[in-house]
């Protein structure tokens, strides 16, 4: 993939070719996305604006289609990367892709009438044959049914656009900038205006309307990568050894509601308490 980037960068025509190939094969959308991200990047919107216009054809083609996934990806990265080119902050950027999930949270159900409810109905179907003998639990887990289907499926968007977004700015610092990339991911820390009123509405799901339930899937993707990176940056200000976060996925991956819980929870402490500045600051104490 990083002979592909360094293609796509050697002139607007490659971006173009690179970027619009990817968008019209269906499982390498996602590429196409994060080269117009590289582009954006690197060159701004008004030199990169052209090479985004016109490889954005074939997304444009499946929308028409029935399938606007590449073209929300392609649009939401492509978002995110200006934001971050002018601002050189990404806490903003992957505020954004959540603003984007939570638009796209109101849209899904609109736009794909005509999957979401077959879907949702087949999901109530086999909830109602497993809780037939708790019509209380039942009648509480229903409502619920739809909004998160819409939010889960928002919550997908918005982390592969911002997925799609550092990937981008990955090929930009190896080409460009090197160690680069991994400074800046292990400063992401969210701010507590965001931090806070997420978590909370994430832990007051079950009491709330149906409606706003559906919104935290789309809540917890920005918390999930700040406490990522709160744990990369804290393994590489303690030296400690990178099998660490090899752990660290290896239980998200094996024990996923638990790991999910637990970097929301510390995501938002590091929006109180900032652990990366205390270890700085201990460290320059020794």
């Amino acid at each position: 993939m990083k002979a592909l980037a360094r293609w796509a960068m050697d002139s607007r025509r490659n971006a173009i070719i690179a970027a619009g190939a990817c968008l019209a094969i269906p499982l390498l959308f996602w590429l196409g996305a994060a080269i117009q991200a590289l582009v954006l990047l690197r060159q701004g919107l008004r030199d990169g604006g052209q090479v985004v216009l016109w490889s954005l054809l074939p997304a444009f083609v499946w929308a028409g289609m029935g399938d606007p996934t590449p073209l929300v990806v392609a649009l939401g990265a492509s978002a995110c990367a200006i934001v971050l080119r002018n601002t050189i902050r990404l806490d903003l950027a992957v505020l954004l892709s959540a603003g984007i999930g939570i638009a796209l949270y109101l849209l899904l159900p609109v736009v794909l009438s005509d999957i979401l409810p077959v879907v949702q109905q087949a999901i109530e179907q086999t909830l109602t044959e497993t809780y037939k003998d708790d019509p209380k639990f039942l009648s509480y887990l229903t409502p619920l049914v739809g909004p998160m289907i819409a939010g889960g499926l928002a919550a997908l968007h918005s982390l592969v656009i911002i997925l799609c977004l550092l990937l981008g700015r990955y090929w930009q610092a190896v080409m460009f900038n090197p160690g680069g990339f991994g400074q800046e991911f292990k400063q992401l820390r969210l701010p507590l205006a965001f931090s806070l009123p997420a978590t909370l509405v994430s832990l007051a799901a079950g009491q709330l309307q149906p409606e706003l339930a559906g919104v935290t899937p789309v809540l917890t993707v920005p918390l999930l990568l700040a406490g990522l990176a709160l744990f990369h940056g804290v393994v590489t200000k303690l030296r400690a050894s990178p099998t660490w976060m090899v752990l660290i996925y290896l239980a998200l991956f094996l024990f996923g509601p638990y790991m999910y819980t637990l970097l929301i929870f510390v995501a938002l402490l590091d929006s109180f308490i900032n652990f990366r500045a205390r270890l700085k600051d201990t460290a320059g104490g020794q």
